[in-house]
């Protein structure tokens, strides 16, 4: 039987990319504030350089975004002759005025009324690779546990970031079902965790793993109660 359902968030359950517009201005609006003399130093391509030598010296990083963002501040500020401690105070300063943005996210239409019909049946659980806080959102009150990878240190498609999630609610894989739209971490992440994946898959994209998908999420509730019946 399906007990348990994990869904991934940006680009699943809601449009991230307004909140990360938003979020990314405040933070650099936070930064410009502090150093107002170094503010036309805060360029596109300054920006991208300290972020390909961040990510070249540690490729590890690409999986925390957290990280790898307050690390780019860091290096920026270092790169500007601003001293360690300091940059290093400020990027995590700057960082807060983003996360007071990043979880102004837009929702699917259909999110919602999916997540009020199958938060009855199932224990719902967000299994993320983002930054996003499910519980600072409007959808918050129907998830029972949230997984980010920036928290705990590990992201999909390794298994370990599933595995975590369901020591924490004491299920077994056979019971769990994964949603995501991304075919190398969510669907991929799924069968190396050994739970059944499905695919969103809004835009029709060739489904070459030939694995269960849906188009959209109004047809989950359906889907879910096949794969049970079929269990």
């Amino acid at each position: 039987m399906i007990t348990t359902l994990s869904f991934d968030l940006d680009d699943t359950l809601w449009d991230p990319r307004p909140a990360l517009i938003a979020a990314d201005k405040a933070q650099w609006l936070a930064l410009g504030e502090r150093y107002p003399h170094l503010e036309d130093q805060f360029t596109h391509d300054h920006i991208f350089g300290c972020r390909k030598q961040v990510i070249s010296h540690a490729p590890a990083i690409v999986g925390d975004v957290t990280a790898l963002r307050i690390e780019v501040m860091y290096r920026l500020l270092l790169s500007l002759d601003i001293a360690s401690a300091e940059a290093n105070e400020s990027a995590r300063e700057a960082f807060k005025a983003f996360m007071a943005r990043r979880n102004d996210v837009i929702l699917f239409p259909q999110t919602l009324a999916m997540l009020e019909t199958v938060s009855h049946s199932h224990t719902i659980v967000a299994i993320t690779n983002g930054n996003a806080d499910v519980f600072k959102t409007e959808i918050g009150r129907y998830f029972d546990l949230s997984i980010r990878a920036d928290e705990v240190g590990i992201a999909k498609p390794n298994r370990g970031i599933f595995d975590l999630a369901w020591q924490k609610l004491g299920c077994e894989p056979h019971e769990v079902v994964h949603i995501g739209d991304s075919i190398e971490n969510d669907v991929q992440g799924a069968i190396n965790a050994g739970v059944i994946p499905i695919w969103y898959n809004p835009d029709g994209a060739e489904n070459t793993l030939g694995v269960n998908e849906i188009r959209a999420l109004s047809e989950l509730p359906s889907l879910v109660q096949q794969l049970s019946d079929s269990h």
